[in-house]
């Protein structure tokens, strides 16, 4: 079986498809902010006040910025390639990616899940790495053809 289709990402869901697959690896920013307003909430009854507000500091930056950072520099790299528009092809061989910046096969032993995010397809790779595969172009009919394929394959989640 052979299903092919040309789509252009969109920046929005795109970002929100990275958002999703960057989840787990923001938790340990989020613990630590955690942990530094509640030692900033135990500081608060002891002097000086000035301990209290750098925690506080540290827990707003780890709970807030430095995911969105995160979220920012890993989205800004993949976008440099993942930008243009592309050819897909999903086959029994894999899912293939044909566009200006070159050519790219990834196996389906390489794929450890997919996941539809919105209008795109997260394809979640092993070694921790993902593709994201635009469906919005897709008509209704070949979005389901396209997660059967996948859900036939017992990767679709």
């Amino acid at each position: 079986m052979l299903i092919e289709f040309e789509a252009a990402p969109d920046r929005g869901p795109f970002t929100v498809a990275w958002r999703r697959f960057l989840r787990r690896a923001v938790l340990p920013y989020r613990w630590v902010g955690g942990t530094l307003a509640l030692l900033a909430v135990f500081t608060l009854v002891a002097e000086p006040r000035l301990a209290a507000a750098a925690l506080a500091g540290g827990a707003v930056l780890c709970w807030f910025l430095a995911p969105a950072v995160m979220l920012h520099r890993a989205v800004g790299a993949a976008w440099q390639w993942g930008s243009v528009a592309a050819r897909w092809n999903l086959s029994d061989e894999g899912l293939r990616c044909e566009s200006p910046e070159g050519h790219t096969l990834v196996r389906w032993s390489a794929v450890s899940a997919a996941e539809q995010v919105h209008d795109q397809l997260l394809v979640r790779l092993s070694g921790g790495r993902a593709l994201i595969v635009p469906l919005a172009s897709l008509t209704p009919e070949q979005r389901q053809d396209v997660l059967a394929f996948l859900h036939d394959r017992a990767l679709l989640v």
